[in-house]
């Protein structure tokens, strides 16, 4: 079955509808996910549309995660790193931390790292796995 990229601009109109026209063909495409082909997203694009909802659209990180966690659970949508990012946003869920650090922090452990050293005060107060780097 055929399998397409998809570019944060299209995942962000199914959550906004800033573009009509844009948004209608986002949904369209949609309706055949999982029946006809299945379309793939990058972490980099989950990353680039937790920064767009948060920053041009006013979501809250809470709300981001569950955007998110809508499409982990769309018929024919496939993520990168399905489980990173779950670990991931079950660290934003559980303590508002910022999605790009919870991923960093993840993936670092899974590699093995004994933790992710930062400057980040925040991150470490949230993050399991990250340290201040004094």
């Amino acid at each position: 079955m055929t399998v397409f990229g998809l570019d944060t601009n299209v995942v962000l109109r199914l959550f906004v509808d800033d573009d009509p026209r844009q948004r209608a063909a986002a949904l369209k495409f949609g309706e055949g996910l999982g029946r006809d082909y299945f379309a793939f997203i990058t972490l980099f694009g989950l990353l680039e549309l937790d920064w767009a909802l948060r920053s041009q659209y006013g979501f809250n990180r809470k709300h981001v995660a569950l955007a998110i966690d809508r499409l982990l659970h769309t018929r024919g949508l496939v993520v990168e790193n399905h489980t990173l990012v779950v670990k991931a946003l079950r660290l934003v869920e559980k303590s508002n931390a910022d999605l790009a650090d919870a991923m960093i922090a993840s993936r670092s452990l899974e590699e093995g790292c004994q933790s992710t050293k930062t400057f980040d005060v925040k991150a470490t107060r949230k993050i399991p796995g990250m340290e201040l780097l004094a």
